[in-house]
């Protein structure tokens, strides 16, 4: 006999609580009346509950590491551009999902990435931080969680760092494909970020992927 843990038994009493929003929809609407469009689209809706109200307990841990200090790229910026900038440059900035984008529930999921911030010639100090932000699968342009973690900490310093993002998706979160963006801000100015998508899928009990593509 499986004994589920308290969080798996919440995580089941909240989609049992959507499926029976879902049917009390259906049926306070008139089943007869419906057409499978308005059904695709109830479901659809309570899909994107269900997401975010799993996601949204989430937790982000977030590590980083320092690989060059604000000495070595300062030299290595002016020896490219001859002197420093007048305010922070983003020199170089990656992102990308660690083992491939296709996901389980359960599971670790690392965001991996690596960027160069030289400081300005008026800026001493200044804050890098790192911005992560999930969408839902069905409306790209829904956030379901963001996470934002300081990168310089220990130094208020500029340098090359190389940074984690590491959570678990719980379970029975819908299976889709979710955008994934990450960004790097500079005393607070946001610069370009980058985008990845993670696939979501579910494993049978046979150890088989069950997947479902959402172009």
């Amino acid at each position: 006999m499986n004994i589920l843990s308290s969080r798996e038994q919440n995580n089941l009493s909240q989609i049992l609580l959507v499926g029976l929003i879902s049917i009390t929809l259906m049926f306070g609407s008139g089943c007869g009346g419906l057409d499978t469009k308005r059904l695709k689209k109830m479901g659809a809706i309570a899909a994107i509950g269900l997401a975010a109200k799993l996601i949204y307990d989430m937790v982000v841990n977030y590590q980083s590491k320092l690989i060059n200090d604000e000495d070595k790229v300062i030299e290595k910026y002016k020896l490219a551009h001859g002197k420093l900038p007048e305010e922070p440059v983003v020199v170089a900035y990656e992102s990308s999902i660690q083992a491939g984008n296709i996901v389980t529930a359960g599971n670790d999921i690392t965001i991996l990435s690596r960027l160069e911030v030289v400081r300005g010639a008026s800026t001493p100090t200044l804050t890098i931080e790192e911005k992560i932000t999930i969408y839902d699968n069905e409306n790209k342009n829904k956030e379901l969680k963001s996470f934002i973690k300081v990168v310089n900490s220990k130094t208020n310093a500029s340098g090359t760092f190389e940074n984690e993002f590491i959570f678990q998706l719980p379970m029975g979160m819908p299976q889709g494909i979710y955008p994934i963006r990450t960004v790097i801000l500079v005393n607070g100015k946001a610069y370009i970020p980058v985008d990845n998508q993670m696939q979501l899928v579910q494993i049978k009990q046979n150890n088989t992927l069950e997947m479902i593509v959402s172009l």
